[in-house]
């Protein structure tokens, strides 16, 4: 009978201490679900992060991009600029060039025609009166020189069309300051077809 009890007590000791143990366990599981879950919920968030982040990476990286290729685009656009100035600038310092040239040139030959007339003044060389020849290259016109004055007398010159001082002295063998002095009523800037003008005598 005692051992019917003590049997009887022993199981129930062992029900109980499972039991027991089952919620032991069972506490045990919950509180570990649960702090996982609290660990879990942070690098979930994480990822999220991380994938948020790279999505806006990759939307920068791809705004990057446009601008890159935009601003090739304006480089090359400027580098055309820059070789059309180079070919506008180079065309100008040549055609500045060229310019410079025939003025040397002409300089030269007006330096020239001055020399020759010059000359003519030292040898006395007078134009007649009347028309006379010039040559101008390969060709040869006629100009209309008025009367010359013999040497000692003052004689009356009648403007023609391209006639100055300077033209009409060197013509006519005397200086321009001469010239000059014998009309001091005429203004050289202002010469007139027809206008009569005193030629010094020599």
């Amino acid at each position: 009978m005692e051992d019917e009890v003590n049997q009887s007590s022993g199981g129930g000791m062992l029900a109980i201490a499972l039991a027991v143990l089952g919620i032991v366990l069972g506490g045990a599981g919950l509180y570990f679900g649960m702090t996982a879950n609290q660990r879990i919920a942070p690098i979930s968030e994480s990822v999220t992060a991380g994938s948020s982040t790279a999505a806006q990476l990759e939307k920068d990286i791809s705004a990057l991009s446009t601008q890159i290729v935009e601003t090739a685009a304006k480089l090359d656009g400027l580098d055309g600029s820059f070789r059309r100035q180079k070919i506008y600038s180079t065309q100008s310092e040549a055609a500045v060039k060229k310019l410079g040239s025939e003025v040397a040139a002409n300089r030269q030959q007006v330096n020239d025609l001055a020399g020759k007339l010059e000359e003519l003044a030292q040898k006395g060389i007078r134009v007649a009166s009347g028309p006379a020849p010039v040559a101008t290259g390969s060709s040869t016109s006629t100009v209309e020189a008025a009367p010359v004055a013999a040497s000692g007398s003052a004689s009356t010159y009648r403007i023609q069309s391209g006639d100055t001082f300077a033209k009409i002295a060197s013509q006519q063998g005397v200086s321009l300051q001469a010239l000059l002095d014998a009309n001091p009523d005429a203004d050289p800037r202002r010469l007139r077809i027809g206008q009569e003008i005193q030629i010094p005598s020599n």
